[in-house]
């Protein structure tokens, strides 16, 4: 049986010495903490990069937002000028619906001004010609 323990050698000499486990233990922990360091900050800087994504988007959106909410401002002020203008223009209607009535009237009492004015030429030829009748 050895005397020697896990983490002994014997060197060339035949003197025990201390194995390079230790330091191969050390040089794993080493490159295992570099490891754990680049992967957490890789994750890091990622999840940085997803939340400046999001972040983007959310600017874009509110912008988007605010267009539309500019947008439509317009349109319903524009609405409502048509709505104002569509209300002038029945006051108008209505204001001149009484004039047209009166128009309407007028037109009858002409047309039939017209018919009575014609009835008398009519009699006033008559008269004419029987008074030249007369007259010979």
């Amino acid at each position: 049986m050895s005397d020697r323990s896990p983490n002994t050698a014997t060197s060339h000499r035949g003197h025990q010495t201390a194995a390079p486990v230790a330091r191969t233990d050390a040089t794993t922990a080493s490159s295992i903490d570099v490891a754990s360091r680049k992967a957490f900050g890789s994750t890091a800087l990622y999840l940085q990069s997803e939340l400046e994504a999001t972040g983007s988007d959310l600017q874009l959106l509110e912008k988007l937002n605010d267009a539309s909410i500019s947008k439509y401002e317009g349109l319903s002020r524009q609405a409502q000028d048509m709505l104002v203008h569509a209300y002038k223009v029945k006051q108008t209607y209505n204001e001149m619906e009484s004039q047209m009535a009166e128009v309407d009237s007028l037109v009858e009492s002409i047309n039939s001004l017209e018919k009575v004015a014609a009835e008398l030429d009519r009699y006033s030829l008559q008269l004419e010609a029987k008074f030249q009748k007369l007259l010979k």
